[in-house]
């Protein structure tokens, strides 16, 4: 690593109505092998029983709330302003994280300090949680972001 400062990193994971997935999004969190995470769930007044799973985990959240909001961006925005970290992120409540993509994502901001973001590929999952597609972003800039 470029650097022995191991940066706080704040995921924030907007969701609403997203029980189903939750779960399985905060344990992929979790199960990271990078120690330094603040994880905030943004939640947008669900009504399936998404508001007991976060409870469920508030000894490792950091904020969490259930409230109405404006949408995704909204959400993630609030989590944003609540976040500490020094790095921030956001897992939507039906993604997961695969094992060390948060200590790859870190490495690679520290050794390459002109960057602003990185991002990774993903692969999506039927709902029995088995591998169907792996979509590749390739070498993004601005204007493909934008």
């Amino acid at each position: 690593m470029a650097s022995d400062h191991s940066p706080l990193v704040s995921i924030i994971t907007p969701s609403y109505n997203q029980a189903a997935y939750l779960e399985h999004t905060l344990q992929s969190i979790l199960a990271q092998d990078y120690a330094h995470i603040e994880m905030i769930v943004v939640d947008g007044a669900s009504t399936d029983n998404s508001p007991e799973i976060i409870k469920k985990y508030t000894d490792q959240l950091t904020w969490w709330v259930s409230e109405k909001d404006r949408g995704q961006a909204d959400a993630i925005n609030k989590g944003f302003r609540r976040a500490r970290g020094e790095i921030l992120a956001w897992l939507n409540s039906d993604d997961l994280y695969l094992p060390g993509a948060v200590s790859q994502a870190v490495h690679s901001l520290q050794s390459n300090p002109e960057l602003g973001l990185v991002f990774g590929d993903a692969i999506t999952m039927d709902a029995n949680g088995c591998p169907l597609n792996r979509l590749t972003f390739g070498n993004w800039g601005l204007k493909e972001l934008v």
